[in-house]
């Protein structure tokens, strides 16, 4: 191994070669002699133990940050989004600092933190996964001379509170749904047939965007094959379902309303538009709300299913979900029935209960004062 200076027109280079025996395993060239020297006992020490070197003392928290999502790029654009998110919410003065002090104490202390300034438990999880994954890339690279600080650290109650995704009051009744697409009919009928046909269908946003007209079956029944995904600002994708491209049974009012905008389209065409006959936007469905989120859609059609008797690996199917994944979202609406069943038995036990009582009060009120009985003796009983 050699760092060799050379005059070029540019200025003196310097070369540095990496040699295994007689073999040249690698060499770059650079503006500065401290930086060929650098870049040599790290490829040096990569070729002896197969791990690059620990950074420097200095090599801040930023920096790690800086190199982890370089490392993302191409990755799902989504999760690259949110963990771009949460790495901006770390506070400057841990950036600043090496990432060999950065300490369990420290990412509990920002997570704690973000939770006392209102975000939700949910979301402040998942800021922790971004942190555990930060880190995770740190230890591959060599770069930990300490313990996994997130992944050593003691459990945030917070966090591991299991709470349901869904509560009944976040999903509307099928009166409110009417009532309120009643009202928007008379502003944007077609908006109003959006939502109605992600409330049959509980389809998710990027799907519904991304639908085509040759997505309808209609033989051996109506059905829609969900094949892709698009939502806002992103590439078009496959859709997020458990098994990839799945099969949703339409309902004669789903058909009726996808028949409406399929009229006079090709296969290719996406079946709901704007007025110039433009993929549909976020940003234009915000401004005709319902007073509810639209992903409250997609539940209402979990739960109507549910209630009818569907079984659970069925509205997954249709879902696009992981069973397991359906019997924590709804589990509320899954015990209904036997809730229903349980409140009918209190009421008949009751019942029963207040008509013995009565008879029981009758009785007593009948005897209270008996009766003469006839004595022909003249003793008197």
């Amino acid at each position: 191994m050699s760092v060799e200076a050379r005059s070029t027109k540019a200025g003196t280079r310097y070369l540095a070669r990496v040699k295994s025996g007689p073999k040249l395993v690698a060499s770059k060239t650079f503006s500065r002699k401290k930086d060929a020297e650098a870049w040599e006992r790290e490829q040096k020490h990569l070729l002896e133990t197969g791990r690059p070197l620990p950074p420097s003392r200095k090599f801040t928290l930023e920096q790690l940050v800086k190199r982890f999502q370089t490392s993302r790029k191409g990755g799902n654009p989504h999760t690259v989004n949110t963990d771009d998110n949460n790495l901006a919410a770390l506070p400057p003065a841990l950036l600043a600092r090496p990432i060999t002090t950065i300490q369990t104490s420290d990412i509990r202390a920002h997570l704690m933190s973000e939770l006392h300034n209102g975000k939700a438990p949910a979301t402040v999880a998942r800021a922790k996964t971004t942190l555990s994954a930060l880190f995770t890339y740190a230890e591959a690279e060599g770069m930990l001379s300490q313990p996994h600080p997130v992944r050593s650290m003691k459990k945030i109650t917070q966090l591991s509170i299991t709470q349901p995704s869904v509560s009944p009051g976040n999903i509307p009744t099928p009166e409110i749904l009417a009532a309120r697409l009643e009202v928007l009919r008379e502003r944007r009928e077609d908006i109003a047939d959006v939502y109605e046909f992600k409330s049959l269908t509980g389809l998710r946003w990027g799907e519904l965007r991304a639908m085509r007209v040759g997505w309808l079956i209609e033989i051996p029944l109506a059905q829609l094959s969900v094949t892709r995904s698009h939502s806002d600002n992103y590439e078009e994708k496959d859709p997020k379902s458990w098994r990839g491209t799945r099969l949703v049974p339409l309902s004669p009012r789903a058909l009726e309303i996808f028949q409406k905008y399929a009229d006079g389209k090709s296969a290719d065409e996406y079946l709901f538009t704007n007025r110039y006959g433009g993929q549909l936007k976020a940003g234009v469905v915000r401004k005709f709300s319902l007073g509810f989120r639209r992903h409250a859609l997609r539940h209402y059609a979990a739960s109507t299913w549910l209630r009818l008797g569907t079984p659970v690996h069925e509205v997954a199917e249709y879902l696009g979900d992981d069973p397991r994944t359906v019997l924590k979202i709804y589990a509320h609406i899954l015990g209904e029935g036997q809730r229903r069943d349980f409140v009918r038995r209190l009421g008949e036990a009751e019942a029963a209960q207040n008509k013995a009582g009565h008879y029981r009060d009758t009785n007593i009120s009948n005897s209270a004062t008996p009766a003469k009985i006839s004595d022909p003796n003249g003793f008197g009983i």
